[in-house]
This record gives structure tokens, C-alpha cells and sequence, in this order.
């Protein structure tokens, strides 16, 4: 029985077919994309449509093709890999989960509290020649938030899912009093619910416009509650507070939004300007710190600060799965390093691994999964 994987390229889309006698039983895409990380931009390759033909599971033909793509996307040059996937499969290929998924929740009746707040600012439908604008806006909001896409200069045309692959969408325009765009929000397209995906605006008092609208909505609909799908950090989630609402976070054991380490060297050197930064302003500023991190993937020494003479030296060892839950912030250094078996931490590694990552919640926005 012959074997064949071979990839067809279609721009920054690759599919990977697995072929048995010629007949492809087993396929996947690779995506060509990037995402924000410390505010530096990190190549990674998306993971999305694994199929297996239903009269050929069970034979591990998922497994190759999976195993093949990793080496593939690893050639390429990908720093990261990124899947959302079924539970206790993916961790098989060195993927562990790094974005949880968030829910804040309002009142209808909290939420039309925000009409006395709503000012000069107005709202209209979103369409099509505001997406260049949404795609400026998010980018500069999302620029330190960890799994975040980079939208601009890629392939991002629009907004066409919401809180599901196959449901729609339909959004808003912030106006201020002279109606330049200031903002704008997206929800998904329904007659029974109200669930926001994405809220930003460059002026923050026109968050009572966008929830007044949301309010209005949720009345016509006769819901009770308006769902807001963002981090509870977020600028929207942080406003909500006034008003009374409630934050859900989800942690998947073995599932859900996953990523791992392809190419380690590639990723220290695209981010060590940011750690540069991050160690400057944080309680290693001044000193001079020589980290030695060490995983499956090989060894990568990370030089931080300037100092020649007053530096001291770290060590941690650990799987790079765990090192991107880590750098992700997902999970956090004291917790990783003092529980975790195959982990090894010598020096202050714990302390400078905290100062480097961490401090903002990782997500990947709905309209950007795949």
C-alpha cells in the first residue's frame, strides 16, 4: 500500500492531502498567518480542516498527516502553530491549550442604564468600506495581547462569522458629534439573542453608545441578558463593570484553542526586543540576566539588559509545550516550575520568566478562528 502526502498552495492557504493507491483518505489546511505576541508580530501556521473519510478512521491516518504538517510548517519557517481543536487529540503532536475562552454577561435592564451616558455620540450600520478602519483599530488594541491575529497586510477581507463558524454577523459604526468614525462593534445575527464578538473604539466615551444599542437590541428580542464574547481586561469589559455584569472563563483541559513551538530559536530572536523591553521595565531592570532555556527543541540562551559586570545567570528546563503556556500566558512560572514533573529551574528563573510573560489575557477573537 503507497503513501503520499502532497500539498496544494492556494496563497497563503495549504492544503495537505494523505493519499493511499492515489485515493486521498486524510486532509488538513495549513493557513499562513501571524499573530500578536508582546507586541511583536510571530509568524504561525493555523491548523484547520483535519478530515478523516469516515470509512478510513482508526487507521492513523490523521496522525500522519498531522506529524507530516508539523515538519512541514516547522521547514517553512513558522515560529508557532495554532489549532482549535477536540479534546485529547492534538496534545498527541506537542500542542497544549494557551487561549481560553471568556464570556462577560449584562442585564438587559442594567445595560439600558448606559442611555444617560450616551453623549453625542451616534451609531450606523457597519458595511464593508469600515473594514479598513476596523482593521487599523484592531491592531493598535490588540497589539500586546497574546494569539490575537495580526490583521492588517494579511488576508483579512471582512467580518463573516460570530460566536459559531456558521453564524453571521452584523455590526456598527461609532460616530462622534461631527460623524467621524470613532468605533465599532460586532454581533452575531439573530431574532432570539444578543451576542456581541468585538467591540473597539479610539474614544472610550463611546462605549455607553454601544451598549445602549446592544440594550435596544436585546429589548426587541426580549432577552433578559447581552453576552459579550472579549477577555475581561478588555476596555468594553472593564466599562461593563460600572454597570454590573458578571465574567466567565473557560480553561480547556485538552482542547479548545491550542499551540506549540515549531521553530524556538526564530521565536526568542523575533521577540527578544520586546523581552528586551519587558526586563527594563520590570524589577530585572538595571541588571544584567543570562537565561539558558532548554526544551525538546534544543537549547536557546536569551541575554537580557546591558550590564556586563552585574548579571546573573538562570536555567529552566521543560517541554515547549509548557514553555508557550508560559509565554502565552496562559499559565503562570511559579505554578509551572514548582509542579510540574520533567520541569527543572535553576537560579531566578522563575522570577524572570514572570517579568517577561504574562500580564495580559491570551485570546484569538471569534472572527478570527478557523
Amino acid at each position: 500500500m503507497g503513501t503520499e502526502i502532497r500539498t496544494t498552495d492556494d496563497g497563503l492557504r495549504h492544503r495537505r492531502d494523505l493519499a493511499v493507491n492515489g485515493h486521498v483518505v486524510s486532509h488538513l489546511t495549513v493557513l499562513d498567518r501571524s499573530t500578536w505576541m508582546l507586541g511583536a508580530t510571530v509568524s504561525f501556521g493555523g491548523i484547520a480542516g483535519v478530515h478523516t473519510e469516515p470509512q478510513h478512521r482508526m487507521k492513523g491516518y490523521s496522525r500522519l498527516v498531522m506529524e507530516d504538517s508539523v515538519q512541514y510548517m516547522t521547514d517553512r519557517g513558522f515560529e508557532v502553530s495554532i489549532l482549535f481543536g477536540i479534546r485529547d487529540f492534538y496534545n498527541k503532536f506537542g500542542y497544549l491549550p494557551c487561549l481560553p475562552d471568556y464570556c462577560m454577561t449584562i442585564e438587559t435592564r442594567n445595560a439600558e442604564r448606559a442611555a444617560r451616558d450616551v453623549g453625542g455620540f451616534t451609531t450606523r450600520p457597519f458595511d464593508e468600506a469600515d473594514v479598513p478602519f476596523s482593521v487599523e483599530l484592531y491592531d493598535e488594541d490588540n497589539r500586546y495581547r497574546p494569539g490575537a491575529r495580526v490583521r492588517g497586510g494579511s488576508d483579512f477581507n471582512g467580518f463573516h462569522r460570530g460566536t459559531r463558524y456558521d453564524t453571521p454577523v452584523d455590526g456598527l459604526v461609532l460616530q462622534g458629534a461631527d460623524n467621524r468614525r470613532v468605533g465599532y462593534a460586532i454581533w452575531d445575527r439573530s431574532t432570539t439573542d444578543v451576542k456581541v464578538v468585538e467591540v473597539n473604539a479610539y474614544d472610550r466615551r463611546a462605549f455607553p453608545a454601544a451598549l445602549y444599542a446592544f440594550a435596544r437590541m436585546a429589548i426587541d428580542q426580549r432577552c433578559g441578558q447581552i453576552e459579550l464574547h472579549m477577555p475581561p481586561d478588555h476596555s468594553f469589559a472593564r466599562f461593563l463593570t460600572r454597570y454590573g455584569c458578571q465574567a466567565h472563563t473557560t480553561f480547556n483541559r485538552m482542547g479548545g484553542g491550542m499551540m506549540r513551538i515549531l521553530n524556538q530559536d526564530r521565536l526568542f530572536a523575533r521577540l527578544q526586543p520586546a523581552l528586551q523591553a519587558r526586563a527594563a521595565s520590570s524589577a530585572l531592570a538595571g541588571r544584567g540576566v543570562d537565561l539558558r532555556i532548554e526544551t525538546d527543541l534544543g537549547t536557546t540562551e536569551v541575554a537580557l539588559g546591558e550590564s556586563a559586570t552585574d548579571r546573573s545567570v538562570c536555567r529552566v528546563a521543560l517541554p515547549q509545550d509548557r514553555l508557550i503556556q508560559l509565554m502565552t500566558g496562559y499559565r503562570w512560572a511559579d505554578d509551572v516550575l514548582a509542579t510540574e514533573d520533567g520541569v527543572e529551574a535553576e537560579g531566578e528563573a522563575s522570577a524572570v520568566l514572570s517579568a517577561l510573560f504574562g500580564g495580559i489575557l491570551p485570546f484569538t477573537w471569534k472572527a478570527d478562528r478557523f
